[in-house]
C-alpha cells in the first residue's frame, strides 16, 4: 500500500508552520496527522522523525545506533573542489542497533552552494553530517509512506532542504523492527526464533 502524504503542520492561529527540524520554532501546538492506516503509534513517530530517527530508534530500543555507510560518492566520477553547481551525491547507508540492520536508507544529495560544496569536496564534511555542521534546520516534507501488503515491514520517501543542500531519501523498515526486543537477539538467533 502506498499513501503519498504532504504534511502540513498548522499553528493555533490557522497558518502552516514552517516544516522546520523539530519544533523548536513553532507556537504552542503542533499537528502533523498522518491517515489511520498507520495504526502503530511507535510508526508514526519514525515515518515523522525529521532528520532524528538514529537518536528516536536508540530511545526505542535503549541501545546504540550506529550509522553505517555502505555508499557515499559523487555522481561523477570525482568532483573537483570547481565543480559545477549542483554537485550530486549518492548515499547509501544502514541504522545499526546490536548488529542488526533496523532501518536501510538510500538518499539523492544536491549540494547547491559552493559553500555546501567546499564543505564536502574540500574539508571532507560528511554528507550526513553537512546540515549540522552548517548549523541550519532544514525543512521536513513526508513525500511517500507504505505499509507492506505481506509483512510489518514499511518504508518512507521524504524530502530535507535548505538554501544549500537538498536531499531526497528512502528509507525501509525491515519487518519486525517495531518490536521492542528486535534487536536483542542476534540475526541468526532471531531467524530461528521466528520459525519455532
Amino acid at each position: 500500500m502506498v499513501v503519498q502524504y504532504s504534511v502540513r503542520c498548522a499553528a493555533p492561529h490557522g497558518k502552516p508552520e514552517p516544516n522546520h527540524f523539530g519544533d523548536v520554532m513553532s507556537q504552542r501546538e503542533t499537528s502533523c496527522m498522518l491517515p489511520d492506516v498507520f495504526k502503530n503509534p511507535v510508526q508514526r513517530i519514525m515515518l515523522m522523525a525529521n532528520g532524528n530517527l538514529q537518536r528516536v530508534l536508540s530511545a526505542y530500543y535503549n541501545l546504540p545506533v550506529s550509522v553505517e555507510v555502505v555508499h557515499s560518492a559523487p555522481e561523477a566520477p570525482r568532483a573537483p573542489a570547481d565543480a559545477k553547481l549542483p554537485v550530486r551525491y549518492t548515499r547509501h547507508i544502514n541504522l545499526v542497533c546490536n548488529r542488526t540492520v533496523v532501518c536501510s536508507a538510500q538518499s539523492s544529495v544536491e549540494l547547491l552552494t559552493r559553500k555546501a560544496a567546499d564543505l564536502v569536496i574540500v574539508d571532507g564534511v560528511g554528507i550526513g553530517q553537512l546540515f549540522r555542521y552548517m548549523n541550519v534546520l532544514p525543512t521536513f516534507r513526508l513525500l511517500e509512506a507504505h505499509l507492506s501488503d505481506c509483512d510489518s515491514s514499511f518504508s518512507r520517501l521524504y524530502e530535507l532542504r535548505s538554501d544549500d543542500v537538498a536531499c531526497v531519501i528512502c528509507e525501509r523498515f525491515p519487518d519486525g523492527m517495531l518490536e521492542p526486543d528486535y534487536c536483542r537477539l542476534p540475526p541468526g538467533a532471531r531467524a530461528e526464533a521466528a520459525l519455532a
